[in-house]
Parts: C-alpha cells; structure tokens; sequence
C-alpha cells in the first residue's frame, strides 16, 4: 500500500513514471481494478488487509472509538487478515511498517 497515490502513477496503469518492478509484477500477476480508498490511511489499510469494507472490519475513520458500529477504531474480532487467512494454509506472513488497524 501507498499513501498519497493515485491510480494512474503506477506504468502499467498508464503512469508517467517508470515502474517496472510493478509493472512486471501487474504483467504475470494480479492487477487490482476495483478497490475503494477511504481518503484515510487507517481504513483504507483496514480495507488492503481484511478484504472487506473498512466499516465492517471496524475502523470506519480513524483509530478512536466513535461509539458507533463501524466506528470502533479496531478490528472486528470475527474479522480475520490475510496473514491470519494465509496461516492456516501453513505460510508465514511478517508486516513493515505502520500498522493503525488495532490499539
């Protein structure tokens, strides 16, 4: 994830920059073609790692409970990452850098 990026930086969305560790990773991988950003680091980071929307994984703003569902400023507790999703098919997963989905 990246802050501060729009759609088109990256080459092989039609950037201006060069990127071809991307782009060679969009070529015989994934490409992402839907995704929502938030306009917040925290939920859209929430969103990049549980694959649901940011208010149902529990962090609808920032890291502060709202006192509203959607807006507990934490991870659901039924809400499973991907790196939990990968460990039960026995991969080990590592995280760099910040985190901001849980207190």
């Amino acid at each position: 994830m990246s802050d501060d990026m729009g759609y088109s930086d990256i080459g092989c969305y039609g950037g201006e920059i060069d990127t071809p560790n991307l782009d060679s990773l969009a070529k015989s991988g994934l490409r992402y073609t839907q995704f929502y950003n938030t306009g917040r680091c925290c939920p859209t980071r929430a969103s990049l790692l549980t694959g649901l929307y940011a208010h149902q994984a529990g962090i609808g703003q920032m890291t502060n409970d709202a006192g509203r569902p959607g807006y507990k400023g934490d991870l659901g507790r039924d809400v499973m990452t991907m790196a939990e999703v990968l460990k039960t098919a026995g991969y080990s997963t590592y995280m760099a850098g910040k985190w901001h989905v849980t207190k």
